[in-house]
């Protein structure tokens, strides 16, 4: 689905507690549910999850924003507790009661150390197209180097790309495969090894029984980078959880955005009313 970038929250550059900086959309209905989206590897905030924006909005206050080494994000150290503290930092300068967190993919972990960092200041995540980590038997390391094996395609767009559109096009001149290409093209390869790195060597198994808040997981039945048991054990060692099936890989949010927008709809939903 081509974005009509019109109807997106527009983003805008914000300074973040200890000069952290980051670009950041928001739809901004105060009086509704605040959501923060967090997106995955090689993708930035608005390109992971337009789609989503695009078909819920105005049923929540929806929010994103460029993580580290990604788009607008801020470029000092790298690792997945910082991020983890970055989403605080977020939730802070909104001003935001208690938000539902959902995460995909790398934003999934992330979510997940947010929640263990403090869970009070969280009112429930949803995950989605995540796990519990990698590395830990034969099956997760085959499925982390074939992650590994095609990183370079998730970075099909050459920085040079991105640089021409950067000149030539005003923001709000855009056409919307020229916004794509910039926002793909804006995480270089270096990030891509850096967070799957990152993925193996994460393991959440041994504390996230210790999160009490309601998680949704919108579990991607296909998926090769978090296969099917990693995510059901995810979800049967949550105390609070409940899952909703994508039918799909991994890439569920751009080859299957309708289906994946209604279990994010559903999952939600399921968070909001479980609140706490």
């Amino acid at each position: 689905m081509v974005p009509d970038l019109s109807l997106l929250p527009p983003g805008r550059i914000v300074s973040l507690a200890d000069g952290v900086t980051t670009r950041v959309h928001d739809t901004g209905e105060k009086h509704l549910t605040p959501v923060i989206l967090l997106h995955g590897m090689a993708a930035t905030g608005m390109l992971n999850w337009y789609q989503t924006f695009e078909r819920l909005r105005g049923e929540h206050r929806l929010i994103t924003f460029d993580q580290r080494w990604h788009g607008h994000g801020f470029h000092g150290e790298f690792t997945f507790e910082t991020l983890a503290d970055d989403v605080l930092r977020v939730a802070d300068h909104l001003e935001l009661p208690a938000p539902v967190l959902g995460g995909y993919s790398m934003g999934g972990i992330v979510s997940q150390l947010a929640a263990r960092r403090d869970p009070s200041r969280l009112g429930g995540l949803v995950l989605a197209a995540t796990g519990t980590g990698a590395r830990r038997n034969a099956i997760e390391r085959m499925s982390l180097g074939g992650l590994t094996r095609s990183a370079p395609l998730l970075n099909a767009v050459p920085e040079e790309v991105g640089e021409v559109v950067e000149e030539e096009v005003d923001d709000e001149a855009l056409r919307p495969h020229a916004w794509a290409l910039r926002e793909l093209s804006s995480v270089s390869f270096a990030t891509h090894r850096n967070v799957i790195a990152q993925v193996a060597g994460f393991n959440s198994t041994s504390w996230l029984h210790e999160l009490t808040l309601p998680v949704a997981v919108v579990k991607t039945t296909r998926d090769l980078a978090f296969p099917q048991w990693v995510q059901d054990e995810m979800s049967d060692l949550l105390p609070h959880s409940a899952v909703f099936p994508v039918h799909a890989g991994h890439a569920a949010c751009a080859t299957h955005p309708g289906e994946f927008a209604r279990r994010m709809r559903t999952a939600i939903g399921w968070v909001v009313s479980n609140l706490r």
